[in-house]
């Protein structure tokens, strides 16, 4: 998302080029809806919160993302369900969202 699209919000969170904070320790859930504004149409979902707060809580307690498969069987969320809720995947979507710096996601097969 671009920092003119999330300004017109009323408010401009510092994101890099692929729309991740770069300060995560200023993610607060408006920034997360402010993010999810392109990704989400709708508005976030309890489904959407489910993932977000679990991925956004793991990281804050282990620096890093959860596995998909515990993410999946910890949230009840199925992984074609987080697809449909997170279009851009679970790291340009779900993980952004989350406020998780872009860094902590090592690339993966396992972690689109």
């Amino acid at each position: 998302m671009s920092s003119t699209a999330i300004s017109a919000l009323g408010f401009s969170p510092e994101t890099d080029e692929e729309g991740f904070l770069k300060a995560s320790e200023t993610w607060t859930r408006d920034t997360a809806e402010a993010l999810a504004r392109q990704e989400v149409s709708g508005g976030l979902t309890q489904d959407h919160w489910k993932v977000i707060d679990y991925l956004r809580n793991y990281y804050l307690k282990f620096d890093t993302v959860p596995p998909v498969k515990k993410l999946c069987r910890d949230t009840g969320v199925k992984y074609n369900c987080i697809c449909k809720l997170f279009p851009s995947g679970l790291t340009k979507g779900a993980c952004r969202i989350a406020g998780i710096p872009r860094w902590t996601i090592k690339p993966s097969f396992l972690y689109p």
